[in-house]
């Protein structure tokens, strides 16, 4: 029912969108100038109104004691890799999404609120001022109708968000930010999660971590994206401290769940699947995994480097273990968070003395 309503709320606002773009657009026709500022309004209200709501987000999580890793808007996205930032192409009409990670743990609820509502914050500061610029200039002098122009889709864009709802795509930040106040299953799990990353940015490894923020979560579907985020993060925490049968398990249901993840999370999914049947001296399934993700294993992150490894070790290739052993650990140094750097360290000692 409830995905019933946000549909039939998302498709009014198309229709709302479309009859203000056409409404303005005729009202702007007398005047070749004015149509042409009212078409420019438009168009830098796509551009402007997604980069704003986002760097809202990303604006709030700076004063919550986060940073971004990956920001898209419009068609642009933002990617910090090894800790620095690289801009990039995107498609446009691929979503819209800011991911966070911690600096710090602690006061987690608060701080992801904040975070949350950033965006709607932005986006409606954004849209009145737009709103204000075109009521004065058409009260006191004459309609700059760029300012018109621009109003229908920066208001969508606001009251789409502004609803607590879950579309196809994803929940919006107000039905984030009410699941973070009222501590809901899936925002519940977040939080604990943003706790962990807090925790591997101050330079704790996962097994460092305290064990209660892994398991005292609620119980999530398959087909709900923290899912897969935690039960990534247990499988590291139990393969760092070497209870291989506890990491086969959490890495085998993330493997079971992979009909709703995308290409990628299954590729780095295939990376560890690799990295396991090697040590475990599976080569059949070992090299099947790394046909699914042969382009990740070309990278030269630690945990490509150390499934490469495993199978070089595996399968008695002297050259290529000690050519990986040296390069496994320059990509160490460059791993990111510390945290995480600290955890492949160990679990890559552990497999050089084994």
């Amino acid at each position: 029912m409830k995905r019933k309503f946000a549909t039939i709320y998302s498709l009014i606002l198309t229709l709302l969108l479309l009859a203000g773009l056409v409404c303005v657009f005729f009202l702007a026709w007398d005047r070749i100038l004015d149509l042409v500022w009212c078409v420019a309004g438009m168009a830098l209200s796509f551009v402007l109104a997604p980069i704003i709501h986002e760097l809202g987000h990303v604006f709030a999580a700076k004063r919550a004691g986060m940073e971004f890793v990956f920001v898209k808007c419009f068609c642009f996205k933002f990617v910090r890799e090894q800790g620095k930032a690289r801009i990039r192409f995107a498609s446009p009409f691929s979503p819209d999404v800011t991911q966070v990670m911690p600096k710090y743990a602690g006061n987690m609820q608060n701080r992801a609120a904040k975070y949350t509502i950033g965006g709607l914050i932005f986006s409606g500061v954004f849209l009145l001022l737009i709103l204000m610029g075109g009521i004065f200039f058409s009260c006191f002098d004459k309609p700059i109708w760029a300012f018109w122009g621009a109003i229908p889709y920066s208001a969508y864009l606001f009251l789409l968000n502004v609803i607590p709802l879950e579309y196809a795509g994803g929940k919006t930040d107000a039905l984030v930010y009410y699941g973070i106040k009222k501590e809901q299953p899936a925002e519940k799990t977040m939080l604990a999660a943003m706790e962990i990353q807090g925790g591997l940015y101050e330079g704790k490894s996962f097994s460092e971590i305290e064990e209660r923020l892994y398991y005292d979560v609620p119980i999530l579907p398959e087909d709900e994206p923290l899912y897969a985020v935690m039960m990534d993060l247990r499988y590291r925490y139990h393969l760092e401290k070497g209870e291989m049968e506890r990491a086969s398990d959490c890495l085998n249901r993330l493997a079971v769940s992979q009909a709703y993840l995308s290409d990628a999370e299954i590729k780095q999914i295939a990376v560890e699947l690799a990295y396991m049947h090697a040590i475990n001296g599976d080569l059949a399934n070992a090299e099947a995994s790394a046909q699914i993700c042969k382009d990740v294993l070309q990278e030269d992150s630690a945990k490509s480097i150390r499934a490469l490894l495993a199978y070089s070790i595996a399968v008695g290739n002297a050259e290529g273990v000690a050519l990986l052993k040296e390069k496994g650990l320059a990509a160490i140094e460059r791993e990111y968070p510390r945290g995480v750097a600290k955890s492949e360290r160990i679990i890559f000692s552990r497999l050089i003395e084994e």
